[in-house]
């Protein structure tokens, strides 16, 4: 019966946090760059607020190559000239994003009797052509990651911090380097950047298998449920997955904000499309999550009360 309860209850939890993330998808703040002054694009934000409340963020920009370079920055996922007739996407920050940003913008110039041209700047790989690579890719960093901390600590279970630590580093290392040769040179969907790639790939890699070997060594097996419950069924939707994060629940994307996951998906897109732009947040989150591991190998164990000398009565 117990066994029924718990499956049960990790179903429910799966379910829950996947359709509650992605059964009704709904663009909110998305950022947009508007070449123009702010009165004209005062009123574009009016315009949009009538048909899609909250869905965009709009900033003005002086001129279209600041605009660009901040598309190319990571600071906005498009950018509209209006008096150009152009909106300027790209794909590779999401697919469901620069589709969503399109329609809108060209139902607006419909309305208004304008032609829109659409360019994407910065395309999706030919060989991820659906945009979904990179989320699974990551999945594939994160299982390992939670696996090698356990069976580490099954094969080896004496071995001090510093032994485990340089097992952990040595693990992500040939694991990262493996998977970006994989995505990049062998399936061609994460391609261009392997050095870069792989070093990201092991900082996830590193960042998860560390933060599970703490728990572990803190709370036991049940700290590595406890690590693959929040970086996987919890994680990899509040990470927004393929549509991303401002098209999932505020609240949930606001859990994902600190989770590894979603700063992991970001820094292989970065690197792979972006040139390593905006890496800042995604690595400083990871390395909050490998400081706390360190952390919690390197307490000191608690130690045992000895139990109490019999006493001898006669």
């Amino acid at each position: 019966m117990a066994v029924i309860v718990l499956v049960t209850a990790l179903a429910a939890v799966f379910v829950a946090s996947f359709l509650g993330a992605f059964h009704a998808p709904r663009p909110h703040d998305v950022p947009v760059a508007v070449v123009g002054p702010a009165p004209v694009v005062a009123t574009l934000r009016a315009a949009l607020d009538a048909r899609v409340p909250g869905a965009f963020a709009l900033t003005p920009y002086a001129d279209e190559r600041a605009a660009r370079d901040a598309l190319a920055a990571r600071e906005v996922d498009a950018v509209l000239a209006p008096q150009a007739g152009r909106l300027v996407v790209a794909s590779a920050a999401g697919r469901t994003g620069a589709t969503v940003v399109t329609e809108a913008f060209q139902a607006a110039a419909r309305a208004q009797g304008r032609p829109l041209a659409v360019e994407d700047a910065i395309p999706l790989p030919a060989g991820d052509a659906g945009g979904i690579s990179g989320m699974f890719y990551v999945l594939a960093l994160v299982v390992p990651g939670i696996a090698v901390a356990l069976l580490l600590s099954r094969a080896a279970p004496g071995l001090g911090a510093g032994g485990r630590l340089a097992a952990l580093v040595s693990a992500a290392v040939v694991a990262g380097a493996v998977n970006a040769w994989l995505a990049d040179v062998a399936f061609g969907a994460l391609p261009g950047h392997l050095p870069a790639l792989a070093a990201v790939s092991a900082a996830v890699v590193l960042a998860i298998a560390l933060a599970a070997a703490g728990l572990n060594r803190a709370a036991g097996p049940a700290g590595v449920a406890v690590a693959a419950m929040l970086f996987i069924p919890v994680g990899l939707p509040a990470s927004g997955g393929p549509l991303g994060a401002r098209f999932i629940p505020q609240w949930y994307a606001a859990v994902g904000q600190v989770l590894p996951v979603r700063q992991a998906a970001d820094a292989v897109r970065n690197v792979v499309s972006f040139d390593g732009a905006a890496l800042g947040v995604p690595l400083l989150v990871l390395g909050g999550w490998a400081l706390l591991g360190v952390v919690l190998l390197t307490l000191p164990e608690r130690r045992k009360a000895p139990a109490p000398e019999p006493v001898l009565v006669g």
